[in-house]
């Protein structure tokens, strides 16, 4: 009896911590980048979605995905890659936030499509970021076919997102918003082909919403085979 009332305890002052760690970044976030949001369509002109959705965003920076989340913060869940929330230095945070779906981004992983089919089904949107890794050289990475997947397989709407990825004290980052697209639907497993030349079309539309709020025009991305890899480097590696 004592042993389960120290669980219970315990569970309770996790509880408590992970309130304060979540809400604490939240507020940080949205008072010092006081984030700017644009909504281009008619549809969707808050952060109050009024269904599921797999919300897709470039990945310029590191704050990126809790800058997403916090905006986006009530029912929503995240795609992580599966080796961070391993990390020692995330992984007391990431496995005990159960909005986090784990995703091997080095292997074959079929699990994380499931779970995040589960949480569409619960009525929560998915938050995912295609290109797997940052870049930091104003190019973009190739879009992985997951989200893809994901919405073709669920009929769940694609929430397309740019961010100017800049995190400066003083500046207010610029996040524009799409109109949510969907990806037709049918029977049948989807062809790689397919699924490629859809993630290509999503990769330039997010291209040209983080142009946008960069307050750019005219820039042009290539197509991800033409796209060169990220130079890195040597004292960041």
């Amino acid at each position: 009896m004592i042993e389960k009332s120290k669980k219970i305890i315990a569970d309770l002052f996790w509880k408590f911590v992970l309130f304060l760690v979540v809400h604490g970044v939240r507020t940080y976030l949205l008072i010092f980048y006081r984030p700017k949001m644009v909504f281009l369509g008619k549809s969707v002109t808050s952060t109050d979605l009024k269904q599921p959705m797999v919300i897709i965003a470039n990945h310029t920076s590191m704050l990126d995905p809790l800058m997403v989340q916090s905006l986006f913060f009530h029912k929503r869940s995240i795609v992580v890659a599966k080796d961070q929330v391993e990390d020692p230095h995330f992984h007391w945070a990431l496995s005990r936030f159960k909005n986090v779906i784990p995703c091997d981004r080095f292997n074959l992983d079929t699990e994380w499509a499931l779970l995040a089919k589960k949480e569409l089904e619960k009525g929560n949107s998915v938050i995912i970021f295609p290109e797997g890794k940052c870049r930091y050289d104003g190019l973009m990475n190739e879009f992985k076919t997951g989200f893809a997947f994901l919405a073709r397989s669920t009929g769940a709407p694609v929430l397309s997102v740019g961010i100017d990825g800049i995190y400066k004290i003083g500046h207010r980052t610029q996040i524009v918003v799409d109109e949510p697209e969907t990806i037709e639907r049918v029977k049948g497993i989807p062809s790689s082909k397919h699924l490629a030349e859809r993630s290509e079309y999503f990769r330039q539309k997010v291209w040209n919403l983080k142009q946008r709020a960069l307050g750019q025009t005219g820039a042009i991305l290539p197509v991800a085979a033409e796209t060169p890899e990220e130079i890195v480097p040597e004292e960041s590696k």
